[in-house]
């Protein structure tokens, strides 16, 4: 008889154990954040190579500009 409740309760453990890790949702927040931030990043870069031309060369400019003007306040 005590191996007969042993087992019994072995598997009512490993069937709460099981229901537990199927059910218990946490981490998939952070999984969906992690998806959109890498979507964001992507669509970032799409942008960026389709205008990376026109901003290379304001960068260009501008940067040439700054260093180019006289120091001081005046």
């Amino acid at each position: 008889m005590k191996l007969l409740e042993k087992a019994d309760s072995f598997l009512i453990g490993a069937k709460i154990r099981v229901d537990s890790f199927l059910n218990h949702e946490e981490g998939d927040t952070n999984f969906i954040s992690i998806l959109v931030l890498l979507g964001i990043a992507l669509a970032l870069a799409g942008v960026f190579l389709g205008f990376k031309d026109q901003v290379l060369a304001w960068v260009d400019t501008n940067v040439g500009d700054f260093f180019s003007q006289n120091g001081g306040r005046g």
